[in-house]
């Protein structure tokens, strides 16, 4: 793994910035705009930034589903893993095997070169019992490839850790979207779905890793295999929801996340962008505000629920907040580790999903939205640290950390 494929990648994500667009105009009522985007139901895609004939897909589009109020039978659905996985092996140097898996989306956009779904996994030679890991990108390099020392450096702490490639992203990234789209749309009714893809994808990785797993180590009564889910940026935005909605993972690794999407548009590097988008559509500030404050009042009803998805919002962009589904969260092991200079994600941000994911353990570091470079050892260490620290099969609460810090105390002197 070279040093300068890490630059690559640093100056990828730092281009990139991981936001995304906290309005929508789709109330759950079918009521007036008060954030940004389109009405539901009109069938158009005002400020989304796709152009038209760009061959936006008619799932991606169906705002009939925003008129309902059961939100957990119609949102984030899972059909089941796909009948077919293609694995193919690949040498790699280093003590790394590397094996190719290929499977198509169970949750297709219809978009052929978004719906097949590219992983890698990697194992370290040495013989290990290492819970499995997967490992969700950021928005920055444009070949899944170029993640693949981030990801050899947690197999080679011993856990087996497939690299899934995130719908429109990497080898999935469709001509003529502007980068980080369908993501940063400011209409909630295309962005939803790539979350909701993004999370089945990462759900259908991890029925292939625990079968693997179980053919690797056999049977050891284990009655729920579990995995560790580790995501960087934008994947640490989707690992928090995926992790909440599937139970079998039992752990998260958040690298440079944050939560309120509002936050972390309108304070971080998406904001001039988003804001653009949110004039075209004539979406005045105090009806943003007015989204926010009724955010903070759906966070309470959320937190009340036995499910985040038995809340319906009054704004669809509350279903791809990862507030929303940190609650939820509390009672399993979280390591967060974050920037203190991050232009991306916001310190408050990052303090407000810390707060929400009940003040599990958090690492800061001084520098930007880069876990590379300078940086990578220290990361890696925690990372480390953190996996040795889960007992199998014995799920502890974040409050067990000895090494929980409030975030304004600095741990990456």
């Amino acid at each position: 793994m070279r040093d300068d494929e890490g630059r690559d990648s640093a100056n990828a994500e730092r281009e990139a910035g991981d936001g995304t667009a906290a309005s929508d105009k789709t109330a759950a009522d079918g009521g007036a705009a008060a954030s940004g985007g389109t009405a539901a139901g009109d069938g158009t895609a005002a400020g989304s930034g796709i152009a038209e004939g760009s061959g936006a897909h008619d799932r991606a589009v169906d705002r009939e589903r925003f008129q309902t109020h059961l939100s957990r039978d119609r949102f984030y659905p899972y059909p089941g893993p796909p009948a077919r996985y293609e694995t193919t092996e690949e040498t790699r140097p280093g003590g790394v095997r590397v094996t190719r898996v290929r499977y198509a989306s169970p949750l297709p956009s219809g978009l052929a070169a978004n719906d097949t779904v590219t992983a890698r996994l990697f194992t370290s030679d040495a013989p290990s019992s290492g819970r499995p890991v997967v490992f969700l990108h950021g928005f920055g390099p444009s070949l899944l490839w170029q993640w693949r020392a981030r990801a050899a450096d947690v197999a080679r702490l011993g856990h087996p850790t497939l690299l899934v490639s995130l719908p429109y992203l990497c080898d999935r990234r469709m001509p003529g979207f502007r980068r980080g789209l369908p993501y940063t749309s400011t209409d909630a009714a295309l962005a939803l779905p790539a979350y909701e893809q993004a999370v089945a994808d990462t759900r259908a990785a991890l029925d292939w890793l625990l079968t693997e797993r179980a053919r690797w180590q056999g049977s050891n009564g284990e009655e729920a295999p579990r995995a560790t889910i580790l995501g960087v940026s934008l994947g640490a935005l989707v690992a928090v929801i995926a992790a909440a909605i599937e139970p079998r993972f039992e752990a998260a690794v958040l690298l440079l996340g944050g939560g309120d999407l509002d936050t972390i548009v309108f304070q971080g590097g998406c904001r001039t962008l988003v804001q653009r988008e949110l004039d075209r559509a004539g979406v005045r500030l105090e009806n943003r505000r007015r989204a926010h404050r009724m955010y903070g009042e759906y966070l309470e009803a959320v937190r009340r629920a036995p499910h985040p998805l038995d809340v319906s919002p009054s704004f669809h962009y509350y279903l791809f907040d990862p507030l929303t589904f940190a609650w939820h969260l509390r009672e399993r092991p979280i390591l967060m580790v974050n920037a203190r200079i991050d232009p991306i994600i916001p310190r408050h941000a990052t303090e407000q999903l810390w707060n929400e994911l009940g003040r599990p353990e958090i690492r800061w570091f001084w520098g930007t939205h880069w876990t590379g470079g300078p940086w990578r050892p220290f990361v890696l260490r925690r990372i480390a640290r953190f996996l040795s620290g889960l007992a199998p099969g014995a799920p502890r609460t974040p409050a067990d950390s000895a090494a929980a810090l409030p975030p304004d105390e600095d741990a990456g002197r």
